[in-house]
């Protein structure tokens, strides 16, 4: 747009020039070219049909003086190509037609080639401020992209360490419990009971039975508590991960979206799947990666474990293999199972959350 409204100034100035030397019908038609010309050289924006475009005009500035007062504005477009320096052929009409010209007229047409040389000078420096701003602009918006990945990355890492160490002391707690606690109250109950063993006294007895049923209902608190923070504490993506490190017989990658909190027999049976699944690719398959994929969805799991091993099992007969417990591993919590060897071995396995 700024292009547009230079040259507009420019043909105004240089019509007006003309205007002093002729008058509007002897013009007329070496504004019309003008107008043609300049327009092309917006149009194509190519410095060979500029360079063609200018020596066609500069020729007829040559032949008729009337072409010579809008070389300025045909000037104009060349003045942003590396082929600047062709406009100073421009010079050859005006010597030309020197004597053909008032000097007041010669002089104004000089101070409008400066003026068209500064305008352009101006908007190429403004197309560079606006190209500068412009990759300045994406660069800082990538900039801050980066930054907000790495920082989501950061803070996802973070949730991840503080999980793993609020799991890490309730198994330390339940260690604990189990060790200490536990094992204080089956001493106790056991001294209990021989206690009324060689008692002779019924209402001693009936006193320690009493105790004895409550130190056992304080057991059976204290194994469930056990258990359910064992469980709480196991983390699957860890154990997973655990698994693989020990898998050696050949390379492989772990898929991992999970998001919420997984009931305990799902990771249970998940766990026992996989080191099946890792057991079988050693004994039948001649594999050279396995890939492990474990996603959740809105309304259930996904499990597909799938290595690229061409050797082809007899699923119909799965009675003592690994398959079978694959199976009843599945059965369990009531999901789907299929397999596929078309295209190497892939076991797809999945399961509603409830």
């Amino acid at each position: 747009m700024g292009n547009i409204l230079n040259k507009m100034f420019i043909f105004v100035g240089t019509s007006m020039v003309l205007l002093f030397e002729f008058t509007p019908h002897q013009g007329i038609i070496a504004m019309a070219v003008a107008i043609a010309i300049s327009g092309l050289l917006e149009y194509f924006n190519n410095d060979k049909i500029d360079i063609v475009l200018f020596i066609g005009y500069l020729t007829l500035s040559l032949i008729n003086p009337r072409f010579l007062f809008f070389l300025p504005l045909i000037s104009y477009d060349l003045l942003r190509t590396k082929n600047q320096l062709v406009t100073l052929i421009a010079l050859i009409p005006y010597a030309l037609h020197f004597s053909n010209l008032s000097p007041g007229t010669i002089l104004v047409l000089i101070v409008i080639y400066v003026m068209v040389y500064l305008l352009k000078l101006r908007t190429m420096n403004e197309h560079k401020l606006k190209k500068d701003y412009i990759k300045q602009r994406d660069n800082l918006t990538e900039l801050s992209i980066s930054l907000e990945k790495k920082y989501n990355d950061l803070v996802t890492n973070q949730d991840i360490v503080v999980n793993l160490a609020m799991l890490n002391e309730r198994n330390r707690i339940a260690r604990e419990i189990h060790d200490n606690v536990g094992h204080l109250l089956s001493s106790s109950i056991l001294q209990i009971g021989a206690i009324m063993a060689v008692s002779q006294e019924e209402s001693t007895v009936k006193s320690l039975e009493v105790v004895k049923d409550t130190l056992n209902e304080g057991m059976n608190s204290i194994r469930k508590s056990v258990h359910n923070l064992h469980d709480d504490s196991i983390d699957i993506y860890t154990e997973i991960k655990k698994i693989l490190k020990n898998f050696t017989f050949c390379k492989t990658t772990l898929n991992y979206e999970i998001n919420s909190e997984m009931p305990a027999k799902a990771k249970y049976a998940i766990i026992a799947i996989i080191k099946e699944a890792l057991s079988n690719v050693i004994k039948h398959s001649d594999a050279e990666y396995v890939s492990i994929s474990l996603f959740e969805h809105p309304k259930l799991y996904q499990l597909i474990i799938y290595d690229n091993g061409k050797k082809k099992s007899n699923l119909d007969n799965t009675k003592g293999m690994g398959i079978e417990s694959i199976k009843q591993r599945v059965e369990s919590l009531n999901g789907n199972l299929n397999f596929n060897q078309s295209n190497g071995f892939k076991i797809f396995i999945s399961f509603m959350k409830k």
